[in-house]
């Protein structure tokens, strides 16, 4: 009984072609399902269960029927928005019932059960329901990193609030989905927004920093080389906070026994409790960390930056200990030199210490304790004694803000808010992607990190006492190990620059005609739409922009994306029109802003390569 199946496989080649790679020269599990015709002859799946009777997941007389009341059920709730995510597909029965009753509705819908895709393949003819203009995007599968994809997609196109209904036999199905969904949405939202607002906040920094520390990427060393030399040690990373302070005495004594990794302004805190960390790793681009080593001679230790370091705040710059690690998402660094795994590239993370376990597990540490992590304010402390590079009265203004509590290691409540939150979720992802690694918590006071045990300093002191560290043997390891990169792939660099600089100049002058056209005041609309595509089309498809300012300027990009749709629908030329500017005006501004800005940085870049020697 495989009526439709035929039909479906090509239209989801088609139309779906991820789908159909998932769904192609496959069946449902008939162990599981089997396809039980309701009594007006609708397709209905009825699901087997051990020991029992098992059920179908529509009713056995009118699956149409139960939708269409489904949806009348929903009447209230379902007009507010029109968004809506689904969860369960089914035959698609809801579905259908739902967009012909709202017409104007965008439908998200995520079917968890493949096996009930798959049935739906062979009995019903799925062209209609998922070819209709209503369906905005289509997810299949049980994993829970299908869920977030299909989230995150969904947050880069909404136009407002949306609204979300489990279907009833997906309940039963799948009884922790609703659960599930409400604990990823919230969060997703939250994280999701926070990184738009930190591109958007950061864009300019970023330019600035990724280029002007071009210079100096080319005359350091990639750290990667050291991959693996420090297999089954184990490592201490060190963050700011109030701990730090707390557990000085401690981690003075354990440093002969374990590999202090200094997480960004910690540094300041441990020199300041006299401990000298072993490495030093740091990404911040702002200000503040500038003025984290303006007092500090740090020249004679190891240290990592990543290149949205705010590139005044290396002031020992020929320090032979001196290397960098690259962010995945650094567009510049991936579009003028190319970078591949052995550059040292890592996954991008809004916290150093992220960051420093990445560089921990690169490097081969099997145990990685925290220290100074309490992603709270414990004792309405945010940093420990030491951390100079806020000044107190931002400080004091932080905690007495924070307006969410956190559980904390001894099983009470510590005052924190938005921003710790979504660092410590920041940190607890990556923990979670190295599985092989032991991590621990020693913080007597913080907050508590998921995918970790608790484990004092002293416990560690007395476990790894039979380790014994000789003083300098990691800065040997680096001058050994590692070297700049070759005369040749620098050259390459180079003659990417000047040829960047002509692009540049091009790009601007395709900005400026734009911008010419969109002030005019035209008598006749028609033509200026048709004047129109041709420079929006040669902006856009500027090879600068797409690889650097549609990362940039992704929050702007994403609106123009999210409005297009509509703008292109209007009929009436003016409506139209107006439409059209306020849906590009965001990413012409942004343009307008960071295109003289990298041209700027562009020529300090030549003049600095320049003078290199």
């Amino acid at each position: 009984m495989k009526k439709y199946a035929a039909d479906n496989l090509m239209f989801l080649r088609e139309q779906y072609p991820e789908i159909y790679k998932l769904v192609r020269n496959r069946t449902y599990n008939n162990g599981r399902f089997s396809v039980d015709p309701a009594k007006n002859g609708q397709p209905n799946l009825h699901v087997q269960v051990e020991n029992g009777a098992g059920y179908h997941i529509y009713s056995k007389y009118d699956p149409e029927l139960e939708a269409n009341r489904w949806v009348e059920s929903v009447d209230d709730s379902a007009p507010r928005s029109n968004d809506i995510l689904m969860a369960g597909f089914g035959m698609g029965y809801h579905a259908a019932a739902f967009m012909n009753r709202f017409p104007d509705s965008r439908l998200y819908i995520y079917e968890p059960d493949i096996d009930v895709f798959l049935a739906a393949i062979e009995t019903v003819d799925l062209r209609p329901i998922l070819g209709n203009r209503q369906i905005a995007m289509f997810a299949l599968g049980d994993e829970e990193a299908i869920l977030v994809e299909l989230l995150i997609g969904m947050y880069k196109t909404l136009k407002g609030q949306f609204g979300f209904f489990v279907l009833p036999y997906c309940k039963k199905l799948v009884p922790n989905l609703p659960g599930l969904l409400a604990d990823l949405i919230p969060k997703l939202a939250l994280s999701y927004g926070t990184d738009m607002r930190t591109i958007s906040h950061y864009k300019a920094e970023w330019l600035e920093n990724l280029i002007l520390n071009m210079e100096r990427n080319l005359r350091t060393p990639s750290f990667f080389p050291l991959k693996d030399s420090c297999k089954g040690l184990p490592a201490i990373i060190v963050g700011s906070g109030p701990s730090l302070g707390l557990e000085a005495e401690k981690l003075r004594e354990v440093r002969k026994h374990a590999f202090i990794i200094a997480a960004g302004s910690s540094v300041q805190g441990l020199l300041h409790h006299g401990i000298e960390p072993h490495l030093i790793v740091s990404m911040d681009g702002g200000e503040p960390n500038q003025r984290v080593f303006a007092n500090l001679e740090v020249g004679h230790i190891p240290f990592i930056y990543i290149p949205s370091i705010k590139y005044s705040a290396i002031r020992d710059d020929r320090s032979p200990y001196l290397m960098h690690g690259f962010f995945d998402m650094d567009v510049i660094s991936h579009y003028f030199m190319d970078l591949t795994r052995e550059d040292g590239v890592l996954a991008s993370t809004s916290s150093v210490t992220g960051t420093c376990i990445q560089v921990a597990a690169l490097l081969g540490f099997s145990d990685i304790s925290f220290i100074g992590q309490d992603f709270s304010y414990p004792g309405d402390r945010m940093y420990a004694d030491g951390i100079g590079h806020q000044v107190n009265r931002w400080e004091t203004k932080e905690v007495e803000s924070a307006s969410l509590t956190v559980t904390n290691i001894s099983g009470g409540q510590n005052r924190t808010n938005h921003s710790m939150l979504n660092l410590k979720r920041d940190v607890e992802a990556v923990v979670e992607a190295f599985p092989s690694i032991s991590f621990y918590n020693a913080s007597p006071v913080g907050a508590v990190i998921e995918h970790t045990s608790n484990k004092s300093l002293e416990r560690l002191r007395e476990e790894y006492q039979h380790l014994t560290f000789q003083e300098g043997w990691f800065k040997d390891k680096v001058v050994h190990s590692l070297s700049a990169y070759p005369e040749g792939r620098i050259i390459k660099v180079t003659e990417k620059i000047k040829q960047t600089q002509l692009e540049l100049l091009h790009l601007k002058k395709q900005l400026k005609a734009l911008d010419e056209h969109i002030k005019r005041n035209p008598s006749d609309v028609q033509a200026w739409l048709q004047q129109f595509e041709p420079l929006w089309t040669e902006v856009i498809e500027h090879p600068i922009y797409a690889k650097i300012f549609s990362f940039l300027l992704t929050a702007e990009r994403t609106h123009t994306e999210r409005y297009w749709g509509d703008m292109f629908n209007e009929a009436n030329l003016e409506r139209k029109k107006a439409k059209l500017m306020a849906c590009i005006s965001p990413l012409v501004e942004g343009l307008q802003k960071l295109v003289p800005l990298m041209d700027t940085c562009i020529t300090d870049l030549s003049e600095k390569l320049n003078g290199r020697g």
